[in-house]
């Protein structure tokens, strides 16, 4: 019989792995086409297989990864098709986390999203650096947006969207957009203004 605690340790094990192997993922640390082995990563990590494979399948999941039994997992590739979907699913998404979080944050708090939004902002001449910028800014609302349920969903699918949008290059002409629209998420969020949160922060993402 299991002891107590034992699936809720081995459910935390299998949730740090799925984190460490996508941020390989994420970082190109595992390249579009890498072929992970099972084995390996379990032998490399000091863990057991089964955690390692439950970790593949969550990433097979949000399409980080393609599993093939009894064979090895091969990292997916980056594609024009996949870059356009994830912005479109950020940016509809990033909006609601603002919708939600718009009447909930403290007066610290405002301070704090204020500044991961003005980096948003200051790094729109540098893809990766904005990438990061974004994914900071929305992962702080969405853990304030009192939605444990979209909080988790959204966690997840994170890895998927900071992969597929890390080399998204904002163009000259989208720059003076995207700054406004983080002048306008500040201003939004200090107002309460529900509405225009989530628009501002859909256009940051380039999503109207």
């Amino acid at each position: 019989m299991p002891q107590p605690g034992t699936e809720m340790r081995k459910q935390l094990l299998a949730d740090g792995l799925f984190h460490l192997i996508g941020e390989r993922i994420v970082s190109g640390e595992l390249a579009p086409g890498a072929r992970i082995r099972d084995a390996a990563l379990a032998a490399e990590l000091a863990v057991s297989r089964t955690p390692v494979r439950e970790a593949l399948q969550r990433l097979e999941r949000i399409g980080l990864v393609t599993m093939y039994p009894s064979r090895y997992t091969e990292v997916t590739l980056v594609t024009a098709e996949s870059i356009a979907r994830a912005r479109a699913f950020a940016g509809m998404q990033a909006g609601f986390i603002a919708r939600l979080t718009s009447e909930r944050l403290t007066e610290d708090e405002l301070a704090t999203a204020s500044v991961l939004i003005g980096r948003i902002a200051e790094t729109v001449f540098d893809a990766a650096a904005c990438s990061q910028a974004r994914r900071d800014a929305i992962r702080y609302l969405s853990a304030r947006s009192g939605d444990p349920l979209h909080q988790h969903l959204f966690d997840d699918a994170s890895l998927t969207l900071a992969r597929a949008l890390k080399d998204y290059a904002i163009t000259p002409e989208e720059r003076p957009v995207v700054i406004a629209a983080c002048e306008e998420l500040t201003a939004a969020l200090r107002r309460h203004d529900a509405d225009a949160a989530e628009r501002a922060c859909r256009e940051i993402y380039g999503v109207r």
